[in-house]
């Protein structure tokens, strides 16, 4: 026990020493550093990661200590040295490590090690040196740095949280330790697509997925990690729901029945134009025209016996002479051809939907021939072409269209002042729909064909009063109208699909044409007054709709081709400059529950 105190009290004493020669010990290290500058050490001390350490940066053979150094180290990291006295002059032996400002030392131990956890990262001082006294020690040392365990990946939420069920939606995956992800998963589905952008941000284009809340798994090379229910899914909105999509489809059937309502009007005006039989060789009321001088009628059927060519005619005759018209030539039936052309332009709006308001400018033109067939019977054929554009709310949605035709005509003469005419025809077509959808901040646009079953029968009797003239009328107007199916593009998840449909358009009109004829300076002035009510007795359809990534959830939408209750109130005037010359302007305004249309016709006859 006696030799045990006196060797402690010995290497005490050996401390107080060395801790009394501190200016010895600084000029003994940079002695050292001298020496191992010259031996080419110090380019290793130049290491600073811990890597470099590993690499064996401070590894010396042959040295008493170590002088702090800069060293990059992690809170975590941990550094051993192992060493082992060759040499002591002192016969003290201890060593001593520092990292950080953190200390660690053996006393009285020939070889051993020495151990540190780095408490912080970033940069800091490492040094060791001998616990010795009097001339240098001979110490091999090796130092190891065993890195900090890197956490693994965290999810902690997504930005958006939510999206549609057909996936397809760039989302910000959030969390941390994200760097070199392998993988990630929505609700077990891997996604379309993904970046990493950082350590704590990865952007992902979402998958397919029911409706419902997923959890999200991003898998690293440390691991993997999942946020729990942090992404909902949500079913697609109901797209018959959206002013839009119900204005688009309701304007494409109306964009159809109005075109063909135009030629049924064109074919229509003419028909009332053979109830006289001043009716010119060539006649345009659409535009300029001109026609031949000679202004050939169609003669009434000549026999002796027929009544409508008798009294009543020759009574007509002379009014028409005294009213400053053409007299009918009671010659034999005459059964040339007859050309005509006509036109009108037509502008409305509709607001029954008031996010998706309709604005309507539709151009139809109509050019027939015809001639009488028998004595109280004229007949004829005709081709009409149509343009139609509509806008659709304020959002840019729009319909281009448009329609060719062709039809045949009949009026037919049943007694005196009766008439019954009839047309019949068909077009086809094609419509150019643009739609913008909110959700995907896009155009969804496709075409569309169209076809169009027309018909008219009407029955009419002229009253014929001095210079007026009073019309009564009841007419029957039958469209069936079809929609080819189209898909559209550019919207992305959100085109829909449509399929096609159609729509049987039945509308019965009541109306009466006021006319009156009188002599001016510049000519004979016809004014003429129209007015009529329209219901529509059919004409609803059934437009089923789908997302076109998934075309077995359909919608559909419901509507009708036109207003069910219509009225007209039409004002017309006509200028008989002289035989020649004629200049004539038809305005006309239809009027339904919101919904107003103006019409304007004009037309020009030159004979020479």
């Amino acid at each position: 026990m006696a030799f045990v105190c006196l060797d402690r009290c010995a290497r005490l004493a050996g401390f107080k020493r060395a801790t009394s020669a501190a200016p010895l010990a600084v000029l003994r290290t940079l002695a050292l550093l001298v020496v191992l500058q010259a031996t080419g050490i110090g380019s290793a001390l130049a290491a600073t990661t811990c890597a470099g350490i590993n690499a064996g940066a401070f590894n010396v053979s042959g040295a008493d200590s170590q002088p702090n150094t800069p060293v990059c180290l992690t809170a975590g990291d941990v550094i051993k040295l192992n060493y082992t006295f060759v040499v002591d002059t002192t016969l003290v032996y201890g060593i001593q490590m520092g990292v950080g400002g953190h200390n660690t030392d053996n006393s009285g131990v020939v070889s051993g090690t020495l151990q540190i956890t780095v408490a912080t990262s970033g940069t800091q001082n490492f040094g060791w040196n001998a616990l010795s006294e009097g001339l240098p020690s001979q110490i091999d040392v090796t130092v190891t740095c065993t890195a900090a365990p890197s956490p693994g990946p965290v999810v902690t939420s997504a930005n958006p949280a939510s999206g549609p069920i057909a996936g397809q939606q760039t989302t910000i995956v959030i969390g941390q330790n994200l760097t070199g992800a392998t993988s990630v998963k929505f609700g077990g589905v891997n996604v379309l697509g993904f970046t990493v952008l950082s350590a704590t941000q990865i952007s992902v284009v979402t998958p397919p997925h029911a409706a419902g809340a997923v959890d999200v798994t991003v898998t690293t090379p440390l691991g993997s990690a999942t946020g729990t229910a942090i992404y909902r899914y949500a079913a697609m909105p109901d797209p018959t729901l959206d002013p839009n999509v119900k204005a688009m489809v309701d304007f494409q059937v109306h964009t159809v029945q109005v075109m063909g309502q135009q030629q049924i009007d064109n074919v229509q005006d003419r028909l009332i134009e053979l109830h006289n039989d001043d009716v010119p060789l060539v006649s345009n009321r659409a535009s300029f025209a001109q026609m031949p001088a000679s202004q050939r009628q169609y003669g009434l059927p000549a026999n002796a016996g027929d009544r409508t060519s008798s009294a009543s005619d020759m009574t007509q005759a002379r009014q028409n002479s005294k009213d400053g018209q053409a007299v009918p030539v009671p010659a034999g039936s005459d059964s040339s051809l007859r050309y005509w052309t006509a036109g009108a332009l037509l502008f409305g709006r509709d607001t029954t939907y008031a996010d998706a308001k309709y604005n309507v400018s539709s151009t139809g033109l109509t050019a027939g021939v015809d001639s009488r067939l028998t004595r109280n019977l004229k007949a004829g054929v005709a081709v009409g072409f149509g343009i139609d554009h509509a806008t659709i709310g304020s959002d840019g949605s729009h319909i281009n269209a448009n329609i060719w035709s062709t039809q045949a005509y009949a009026s037919y003469r049943v007694a005196p002042q009766w008439f019954i005419d009839a047309i019949l025809g068909y077009a086809v077509g094609r419509l150019g729909n643009y739609r913008y959808d909110t959700s995907a901040q896009a155009f969804g646009s496709g075409h569309r064909g169209a076809n169009d079953l027309f018909g008219s029968l009407s029955v009419s009797r002229e009253i014929k009063v001095e210079r007026w003239k009073i019309a009564p009328y009841a007419r029957l107007d039958l469209q069936w109208i079809r929609l080819d199916g189209y898909v559209e593009t550019g919207a992305g998840i959100y085109n829909l699909a449509f399929d096609q449909t159609s729509a049987v358009d039945l509308a019965g009109v009541l109306g009466t044409r006021f006319s009156h004829v009188m002599d001016t300076s510049a000519g004979t002035l016809k004014s003429s007054v129209e007015l009529a009510y329209r219901r529509s007795l059919s004409g609803s359809y059934t437009q089923a709709i789908a997302y076109s990534f998934d075309p077995t959830t359909i919608y559909s939408a419901f509507g009708s081709a036109e207003k069910r209750d219509q009225a007209l109130i039409g004002l017309g005037f006509e200028l008989q400059v002289n035989r020649s010359v004629s200049l004539g302007l038809q305005l006309d305004e239809l009027i339904a529950s919101n919904a107003r249309s103006e019409r304007g016709r004009a037309h020009v006859k030159i004979g020479f």
